[in-house]
């Protein structure tokens, strides 16, 4: 299927990973008709790395909300699809092909690849990709939103769909939401990028906090879906309640003895699921002593973010 695609990247501050995305975008086998970086004003050195390419990127820079810079993106692209991917992530030289492949299917507004972790990365990088691994190893081919790491989505209904610029972190989940009311996401395994995840535990806790902060506001917006799908498993979300209610019970054994029982019920409820999760990743041995302490380490960060969002939620007017 001959289209005219954009390849688009956003990016900020990410100038250890930036030359390899390029380069990338770059080796495609399905040469893209432009490929447009927008910087959301980096002060590291991305934006210099960046003009060094000249003519072969369409570069801009705009200091403002990431979402409302997917929207500008989005203002300025021409051609019938625009794929998205993210500057701290590589892409197989047939991405493209892959990509415009599912659009062959009636009714498809997006389709979705593979995100897979790069052999170079650290022990934590690694922990975090055999988990991220094996999620997409297992999703079906309808998904009902997509990270913006690997997404291909026809312009005219990225447009009337837009980033909701008053969401300040998982943009691409409500973003999915909507966009899989005007049709089907397809995804398939065969569009592959590779991801550099978070490669400190500092910045990972962050990360999935601020994630887990605007989580609330999903839940508002679209209710069940938000709570579990086939990136985000039941098993996930119910975490966080069950590390909830081991902190209180615990709490109260301190005045009574009796909640003693409770804290134990729960706390071995939230380690079968982190058991159960390690054996569908399977492992190496070593790893499964490690991944019940990151697991955990992971739901705090998810419990924190929540009761942040939860109370930003209360002071959100504009959902009211």
């Amino acid at each position: 299927m001959n289209k005219e695609i954009t390849v688009l990247v956003t990016t900020f501050n990410k100038k250890d990973t930036i030359k390899d995305c390029i380069n990338s975008l770059l080796n495609l086998n399905y040469e893209p008709r432009r490929v447009l970086i927008m910087d959301n004003g980096s002060t590291d050195g991305t934006y210099e790395i960046l003009k060094e390419y000249g003519d072969k990127i369409d570069l801009f820079q705009s200091p403002i909300v990431h979402s409302n810079l997917f929207n500008l993106a989005f203002d300025k692209t021409k051609t019938e699809l625009i794929a998205v991917t993210d500057a701290d992530c590589v892409v197989a030289p047939n991405w493209l092909d892959e990509l415009i492949k599912g659009f062959n299917e009636e009714n498809v507004v997006a389709t979705a690849g593979y995100c897979g972790t790069p052999k170079n990365t650290s022990f934590l990088q690694k922990l975090i990709g055999m988990e991220m691994d094996n999620r997409f190893d297992n999703l079906p081919h309808r998904l009902y939103r997509a990270p913006t790491m690997n997404l291909c989505l026809k312009t005219d209904i990225a447009r009337k769909v837009k980033f909701d610029e008053k969401q300040g972190v998982a943009i691409e989940t409500d973003f999915g939401f909507r966009l899989s009311k005007y049709g089907k996401i397809i995804y398939t395994s065969k569009a592959k990028i590779w991801h550099y995840h978070r490669s400190s535990l500092k910045n990972y806790f962050s990360q999935q906090k601020n994630q887990a902060k605007w989580g609330p506001r999903l839940v508002f917006k679209h209710k069940r879906r938000a709570i579990s799908d086939p990136i985000t498993s039941l098993g996930m979300t119910i975490q966080i309640p069950l590390l909830m209610a081991i902190i209180g019970f615990l709490v109260l054994s301190f005045f009574s003895q009796i909640f003693i029982y409770p804290t134990l019920f729960f706390f071995l409820f939230l380690f079968l699921i982190y058991l159960s999760n390690i054996i569908r990743i399977n492992p190496p041995p070593l790893y499964y002593l490690v991944f019940p302490f990151f697991f955990l380490y992971r739901t705090i960060a998810w419990t924190t973010g929540v009761i942040e969002g939860s109370f930003l939620l209360l002071s959100d007017k504009s959902l009211r």
